[in-house]
């Protein structure tokens, strides 16, 4: 007879604890991190980068109501495919890239989304006395957001913009806590044209 008193005893299945599927996360508390052991308590999210761009035709959006966060520039606006950079065209620098059809005139509104993301706007401004739907259509989208959330998008058949106001309350908007100098020189980091010698310059004279 084969001595069973030192075997090992096997529960029966219903006994036997099996990991179920997300079973890691039934316990959340244990992935909770200590902040002031981690050397993070107190620490606060820095604002990295700020895009250039125009607000998306889902989204709805705020304008900064302080004419301090505004300021007209000169721009290039360079597209390849879907996708479009904006330069900023220092004023020694003006003459020559107007001279080559490379440079535009825009108001930069400083723009948060819902979702606290910010942006700077780049709004063309009409020159030479002709009117424009789609550019004043732009401008009053961002004069109306300085005291709405709207979304504004282009509507090809009217040519121009249509704004639709939000028509529920929605939270006061968040706008980063900076002066206008530090957003410009997040947003045009590396995109700075002046000199002749500039990537975007000598592509429009065809020497690159």
């Amino acid at each position: 007879m084969v001595d069973l008193t030192d075997a090992a005893i096997v529960p029966p299945p219903s006994a036997i604890t099996t990991s179920q599927p997300g079973s890691f996360f039934a316990d959340l508390e244990q992935f909770k991190v200590d902040m002031k052991e981690a050397g993070l308590e107190g620490a606060i999210e820095q604002l990295a980068s700020v895009e250039v761009r125009k607000p998306r035709a889902v989204e709805y959006i705020r304008v900064h109501p302080g004419p301090e966060m505004t300021i007209s520039v000169a721009l290039h606006e360079y597209r390849e495919g879907f996708t479009t950079e904006y330069y900023i065209v220092m004023p020694n620098m003006l003459s020559t890239m107007l001279d080559l059809r490379g440079a535009i005139f825009a108001q930069l509104y400083l723009a948060v989304t819902r979702s606290g993301t910010a942006t700077l706007w780049p709004v063309k401004l009409p020159t030479g006395g002709a009117s424009n739907s789609w550019l004043v259509s732009a401008l009053r989208g961002a004069e109306l957001a300085k005291k709405n959330w709207i979304r504004i998008f282009s509507d090809t058949g009217r040519s121009e913009y249509r704004i639709m106001q939000a028509v529920s309350e929605i939270k006061a908007p968040e706008f980063p806590d900076k002066r206008l100098s530090e957003l410009l020189e997040l947003a045009f980091k590396g995109r700075v044209i002046d000199s002749i010698d500039h990537p975007m310059c000598r592509k429009l004279r065809g020497e690159a």
